[in-house]
């Protein structure tokens, strides 16, 4: 199965030309961004405003968490999500979702709003950020392009559309797939395993950790025997593979209960857990507190 790190080159520029193209298109800015919110392409057609707020530390932070928030509010159904920005601007995000796993998110906007709508849209941040104080973001923030309510929402019409023709799957939630080269920093134990079938297994696996991923599967995959596989990898990672499987889905489960507000459950299923009441019981053990009570304490 395919998977992100192996893109060829043809897929990556297809991806880059069209997020570029529309960007150009509607004179909205553009970029792509991991689950955490950090850029994972160029800043394409990015308003002056916008970049001087990236390069100051203390609201790029808050830039990232905006992208990353926009992102999980727009992976629930899969479709685009408008939402206002924590310096008070308008973006549209879409979810990059690979065989059925979350990777990542496109974002466009970076405009202001000319009517009252803007207070329909769902504010990421609490309260606007005050940037007004430095003189060259109060220049910028004035040649922010404009747009109603009408172009907006236009606007993320024709991105489902354009996910819809380029990208068209049998699941809803599939319609909308950019592929980029991952920035995920590769895990301790694929690193220290010089081992090439548990390299590709490691890769598998975490590659497809939302399906209902199997030792058979996975052994299939680097064609060893069950009972095989299974002893080299303890050997060379040190953990079973139910172990390395549940360390990894419960990894993203924190992620996502950081920084979304989707249920348990829907964080259960998203991660490749059927039952919700098995993957609270597997996050305690790892964790050492339930789901409920690590998201109180983020």
């Amino acid at each position: 199965m395919e998977n992100i790190s192996t893109l060829n080159s043809q897929s990556s520029l297809q991806l880059s030309k069209t997020i570029q193209d529309f960007a150009l298109a509607a004179d909205f800015g553009s970029v792509l961004v991991d689950i955490h919110g950090k850029e994972t392409s160029d800043l394409y057609n990015f308003s002056p405003f916008c970049q001087l707020m990236r390069s100051k530390p203390e609201f790029k932070s808050l830039c990232q968490k905006c992208d990353a928030f926009g992102g999980l509010e727009a992976s629930k159904n899969g479709n685009p999500c408008i939402y206002r920005c924590h310096a008070g601007l308008t973006d549209i995000s879409l979810p990059i979702i690979r065989n059925n796993q979350l990777i990542g998110f496109a974002l466009f906007g970076q405009v202001e709003m000319n009517d009252d709508s803007q207070n329909s849209f769902t504010r990421i941040h609490p309260i606007v950020t005050p940037w007004e104080s430095p003189q060259e973001l109060r220049q910028a923030r004035k040649k922010i392009k404009t747009v109603n309510t009408t172009q907006i929402e236009s606007a993320a019409a024709l991105l489902k559309t354009i996910g819809d023709y380029h990208f068209n799957d049998d699941d809803p939630r599939d319609q909308i797939k950019f592929n980029f080269h991952s920035s995920k920093k590769e895990t301790k134990d694929s690193i220290n395993s010089k081992n090439d079938e548990i390299r590709k297994a490691i890769s598998y696996i975490d590659t497809n950790l939302t399906t209902n991923l199997t030792l058979e599967d996975v052994a299939n995959h680097v064609y060893l025997s069950q009972f095989y596989f299974s002893r080299l990898f303890k050997k060379e990672i040190g953990v079973s593979f139910i172990t390395y499987l549940n360390r990894q889905r419960i990894e993203q489960a924190k992620v996502l209960l950081a920084q979304s507000n989707l249920s348990i459950k829907s964080i259960s299923q998203n991660i490749g857990y059927s039952q919700t009441s098995y993957f609270c019981k597997i996050f305690k053990e790892l964790v050492g507190m339930t789901p409920v009570n690590y998201r109180k304490e983020k």
